[in-house]
């Protein structure tokens, strides 16, 4: 089993997880931890940058979902995507993920757009 690390930085208001490795049940609940204590900080601004994490399998899909539903739908917060391959941004589009938040080309874009 891969091992995965999330990374993290804040901009601002804007708090940033970059996951490294696979994101498959273990790296999606890596992932939705480091969020939820961000969350329970005050931030009300995530961006998850996926550009170490090329592969995400559907149990990792199924948590960033619920992640998103707690971002967006329970705390009112915004979410936003950078780094994602063209098969995630697929498959992020069909699940409704980029309803709940936006996709962006890299991490430079995403700041200037939920700094704003």
């Amino acid at each position: 089993m891969a091992r995965i690390v999330i990374n993290k930085e804040t901009y601002g208001d804007v708090f940033v997880l970059r996951p490294c490795g696979y994101v498959d049940e273990k790296g999606g609940a890596a992932l939705f931890e480091v969020a939820e204590k961000a969350l329970s900080e005050g931030f009300q601004k995530i961006l998850i940058n996926f550009t170490e994490s090329p592969v995400i399998n559907s149990q990792g899909i199924a948590q960033i979902i619920e992640l998103a539903e707690i971002i967006v739908d329970e705390k009112g917060g915004d979410l936003a995507y950078c780094g994602l391959s063209e098969l995630a941004a697929s498959v992020f589009k069909m699940v409704g993920l980029l309803q709940m938040g936006d996709s962006y080309k890299d991490e430079k874009e995403a700041l200037e757009n939920l700094a704003g």
